[in-house]
């Protein structure tokens, strides 16, 4: 039955967050190590392991919020060390969404959220965006939805909703598993806001003068190491954002208002059409080649 915990004694241990990389372990005492960082994807730290109790978090790590567009909310820690995703909060009238997780939520952050409705769902598009997760469970207690692909990430967390390929927690809200970038990397589709939480799959840069302005796309497997994915995925990939037609993509950490369904296949086609690479592609070199 949903919310059901058979055996939350794990859930009861106090919660770490590597200063390298943001993830969150619970552990009698300081891990001894990062699994995040000694995965291929990400680097280990140079100066040894550091880890945060939630309170030095929030104190070292100043939160904030801001409501993008009308119902959908961005959380995010400046300063913070670590990878720094953004959570957003998703307002339904069948209830709120909180997709991917800031490095730590403070009380304030926690209060707003519970002012705005609560969370009555939670999910996340893949381990490096899973922030304080824990935070949000430990608060709001709301089904939390995840891929079984990547279950093995999730020892810091109780899934009461786990999936293969879509799921939709939610009247409106679309959850895809790509694959790619982790084996159960999802992106989250809001059909009547027609915004793609892209989570990992494509990266954007940004016009200083216009943040919500990208200029430039691309797609990896590791974009630390400059790893491409492989045609395969890179088909796949395709196969999903065709399925759903989004004018935005937002990703942890940028808000596109002009990259949507159109440019994202683009390049797609553009990687499929020669050897893939991870380099960052001109959006108007993209359009501009009627791709």
């Amino acid at each position: 039955m949903p919310g059901y915990l058979p055996f939350a004694g794990a859930l009861k241990l106090p919660a770490y967050t590597c200063d390298n990389c943001g993830f969150w372990q619970r552990h009698f005492e300081a891990p001894p190590s990062c699994p995040m960082c000694l995965d291929a994807r990400h680097v280990v730290p140079q100066d040894g392991w550091r880890f945060r109790t939630a309170r030095e978090a929030q104190d070292a790590f100043p939160c904030h919020w801001q409501e993008l567009e009308p119902g959908v909310w961005r959380f995010w820690n400046e300063p913070v060390s670590g990878i720094g995703p953004s959570a957003y909060l998703i307002q339904t009238e069948a209830g709120n969404m909180g997709f991917e997780g800031c490095p730590v939520f403070s009380e304030a952050a926690l209060d707003q959220i519970e002012t705005l409705g609560g969370m009555q769902v939670l999910s996340a598009s893949h381990p490096h965006s899973y922030g304080a997760l824990v935070q949000l469970q430990d608060r709001f207690d709301p089904e939390l939805c995840l891929p079984a692909a990547d279950f093995t990430w999730s020892a810091a967390l109780q899934v009461s909703w786990p999936y293969d390929d879509v799921l939709e927690p939610l009247p409106g809200l679309e959850l895809h598993r790509t694959a790619g970038h982790f084996d159960g990397h999802a992106v989250l589709f809001d059909r009547a806001r027609k915004i793609c939480f892209c989570g990992d799959a494509l990266k954007f840069e940004l016009d200083p003068a216009d943040p919500r302005r990208a200029t430039t796309i691309s797609a990896h497997k590791a974009f630390v190491r400059g790893v491409p994915l492989t045609p395969k995925e890179l088909e796949r990939y395709r196969q999903v954002f065709a399925q759903f037609e989004f004018v935005q993509t937002w990703t942890p950490f940028e808000a596109a208002k002009n990259c949507g369904q159109r440019e994202v296949l683009a390049l797609l086609d553009a990687l499929l059409a020669s050897r893939p690479h991870a380099a960052p592609v001109p959006l108007n070199s993209l359009l501009a080649q009627g791709r």
